[in-house]
Formats: structure tokens, sequence, C-alpha cells
């Protein structure tokens, strides 16, 4: 029997280090990058109607979640991002629970408390929206019907964030927050949708081409199905995708013990992003693993001020 091998073979390391066509540099490569992700979503899907704390849409699809609104609304609307965590039993309510301590409490209430309202549901594959199989099953169900759990996550996002600016509570425009999996999802939102303002994104940015080595925790599969676009993914990196929503206001924070982000895939993206962003970039690493802590969450809402 043949031992398995850990290495890549010769030509995956070619694709790896192949120049990207998107990439900052390539003749108007943010309005094609922006382009090709359209072009990788579903069509619009409109929200119709909030009912009893549940999202409708117009295809028929629902999510169940939350919408808190401050005495005074004194801030933009807060589209809030779940992270993935492995708890699929759990979507919003993560945000006002924080069942497994990734907040110190809830990060929701903090934003209401600085006078954001604030509107979180659940996504496909969590809370009330648990599918049967596990990820690899999703994705490649998925892909068999033309497009990707990230597509269709980006794409809802997107639908929500649309109506969300049709909303009273939005007179100050709409901004996204998430941590982790939410946080690949708020910078992913400011890139896609024009109602999106500014985003907080926590603990999800960096070189595509650094974690996607061998053994790295991207390459096991399964949490990373939401988080690949594969049309996208031999365009552009992901500083690339992120900067096709600038200059748009982008918050990002990351820590520098984080296992599933390292820091020689974090601090290239961060360098990289300040050169090209051209618009408000805040882009720090914090002492830390890969935690929401108060602090974080407080000079995210004194950036969304």
């Amino acid at each position: 029997m043949t031992a398995p091998c850990d290495e890549w073979p010769p030509d995956w390391h070619a694709r790896l280090d192949a120049p990207l066509p998107l990439a900052y540099g390539a003749p108007d490569w943010r309005s094609r990058i922006r382009a090709a992700w359209t072009a990788a979503l579903p069509s619009p899907d409109p929200v119709t109607e909030l009912r009893d704390n549940v999202l409708h849409f117009a295809s028929g699809k629902c999510a169940a979640g939350i919408v808190l609104t401050p005495d005074r609304v004194s801030g933009c609307a807060v589209l809030m991002f779940h992270d993935h965590g492995g708890r699929f039993d759990q979507g919003w309510r993560k945000m006002i629970d924080d069942p497994q301590g990734f907040y110190s409490g809830s990060p929701a209430h903090r934003l209401v408390a600085a006078g954001h309202p604030v509107f979180c549901f659940d996504t496909l594959g969590w809370g009330s929206r648990q599918m049967a199989g596990d990820q690899q099953a999703l994705a490649c169900a998925a892909i068999g019907l033309g497009t990707s759990l990230a597509g269709l996550v980006a794409g809802e996002d997107r639908d929500i964030a649309s109506w969300i600016a049709t909303r009273p509570e939005a007179t100050l425009g709409v901004a996204t927050w998430g941590f982790s999996f939410g946080g690949f999802r708020s910078w992913q939102a400011l890139a896609v949708s024009d109602h999106v303002d500014r985003a907080v994104a926590l603990s999800w940015m960096a070189e595509r081409r650094t974690l996607l080595r061998a053994n790295a925790p991207i390459t096991a599969g399964q949490a990373a199905f939401w988080m690949v676009h594969p049309s996208l993914t031999g365009l552009a990196d992901l500083p690339d995708l992120a900067a096709a929503g600038a200059p748009k206001p982008l918050f990002l924070r990351s820590g520098d013990a984080d296992r599933h982000l390292p820091l020689q895939a974090v601090e290239p993206a961060y360098a990289y992003l300040r050169r090209i962003w051209g618009g408000e970039l805040d882009a720090v690493i914090f002492p830390g693993g890969h935690l929401c802590p108060p602090d974080v969450q407080q000079q995210a809402i004194t950036f969304l001020r």
C-alpha cells in the first residue's frame, strides 16, 4: 500500500502561485471583479415582508431573526451576521446569548445601547434553517445546482441589505457587522451591495494564497465551503475581492494568535489593502486569538459613529 502524501503535487503549487487576472493593477480590475461577482450570485430575491420576526422572500423562503430598535436612533442601521462556530442549532441567537463566549456578552445589545437599530437573521444552514446533511453534502448540492454555499449566502445578504435600506430605521445608512464567518460576510456585503455604506469585519481577512497551503485550516473543507466562490478564486485574492467595496469605510480586526487566520496571512492582506483602498480603512492586529473581545467591539462602535 502506498502511503498518503502530505505535499500537494507540482501542478497544484503552480496553480496556487499563478498570477491572478483580476488582481489589483489589472485593467479595470475593480469593476471587472464586481461584474464577475454579480454573475456568480443568484438573481435578486426581494424581501416581501417581516412578520413575527420572520423574513419572507419572493421565492417563498423564510429566515427567522430579530429586529432591535433603540429608544432613540442615533446611528446607522446594522445588519449583523452571526458567526459559524460549529454550532448550527443557533444562528441569530448567538448574537444575543453568546453561547460559546466569543463576545463576552451580547454584541447586538451593545450596538443597540449605542443607538444603532440591529437586524439579524438565521442564514442558510443555521437555527431555523438547519438542513439535513453535513456541510460537504450541502456544498456539493449547491454546486450541482449551479451555485455555491458562499454564493447563496452572499446573494441573500445583499437582498436583506436592500430591504433594510428602505426601512425607517435606516435613515442614517446601513452598515454590516460580523465576526469570523460573519466578518467574511460583512466585507463581502460591502463589496456586492450598493446599499451597504460601511462595514465592520472581525477575524476574517487574509491572503487566500497564504491560507491555501497543505494542512492549513481552510484546506480541511467543511466550514470553508461557506467562504469559497468557485468561479472567483482563480481571478482574485480575498483582499482584491474586499477592495471591490472601496472606498466605502471598512473596519478590520484580527488577533495575533488566531489559529484560523495566522499572522503570515493576515498582515500582508492588511498591508495590501492599505495600499489600494483609497478610502477610510481601519485595519489593526490585536493581542488575542479567534475571539471578539468587548474592547474591539467598542472600537467598532466608535468607527460606525
